[in-house]
């Protein structure tokens, strides 16, 4: 009568440690971002990242069956970090450029956007390269904006700023004359003032947003990129990106 009790107890015992161990065992991906590239990804006032990185992240490790978890890093020291093993992947609208992959892989491309200029409403500019000599031109260091203006406008004074955020915040205190970068996020904030707007038509500077990862992993790029086609095959990725919003396509 007392054998029946002993093999339950067994099996559970069994089925706890075997449970265990798949958690132990489950793989760990740290996924990097710099916490403040709407919609991409941003830090929250509880000091969580949201995002549509953050979202997509999370969908794809579902399907690889990996546990992920997110850092942030300061932008223009990323790619060092990510070389120095800080952290696996970088998901974090990165633009894919030539002179980024001699450092760096990149997956296939998660998204496209463009990058626009922005000025204080109200004013107006001609932003070819001879109507911008000796104009303030605001970047975000370390992005493909950056690169971008400093071959195309070597008449002008290019500031760099670690973040959207500070350098949207100089143009509207008028210490910066235009700015380069992924601004509809800022476009939508109707109610700060003074209000930027966009001019000029937009300019495509990569080609397209992808994650990047250290040369020799090749096989975790290759797991992710079909991961994204998973999400791209069942819908799930446009729902992000329905969610999130432009400049998302």
């Amino acid at each position: 009568m007392r054998s029946l009790p002993s093999r339950v107890l067994a099996a559970t015992l069994l089925m706890a440690s075997l449970t265990g161990a798949q958690a132990q065992s489950q793989r760990q991906i740290t996924i990097a971002n710099e916490g403040g590239f709407p919609p991409f990804n941003m830090t929250a006032a509880d000091g969580t990242l949201q995002g549509f990185d953050i979202d997509l992240g999370n969908a794809m490790c579902e399907i690889m069956k990996a546990k992920c978890s997110f850092v942030t890093n300061e932008w223009s020291g990323i790619i060092p970090a990510l070389l120095a093993k800080k952290f696996d992947v970088i998901i974090g609208g990165m633009g894919i450029t030539e002179e980024r992959k001699k450092r760096v892989i990149f997956s296939a491309p998660y998204a496209r956007t463009y990058s626009y200029f922005g000025v204080v409403e109200g004013k107006e500019f001609n932003i070819t390269p001879e109507a911008m000599k000796g104009k303030v031109i605001g970047v975000q260091q370390g992005t493909t904006n950056a690169a971008y203006v400093e071959k195309t406008y070597p008449g002008a004074e290019i500031r760099r700023y670690p973040s959207m955020d500070a350098l949207v915040s100089d143009l509207r205190a008028g210490r910066v004359d235009v700015v380069l970068g992924d601004i509809e996020p800022f476009l939508a904030k109707g109610d700060e003032t003074p209000k930027m707007v966009n001019i000029g038509d937009p300019v495509q500077v990569s080609e397209g947003i992808g994650m990047a990862f250290r040369p020799e992993d090749t096989a975790l790029r290759d797991e992710f990129n079909g991961a994204l086609q998973t999400l791209r095959d069942n819908g799930k990725w446009a729902e992000l990106a329905k969610k999130w919003g432009p400049p998302i396509k």
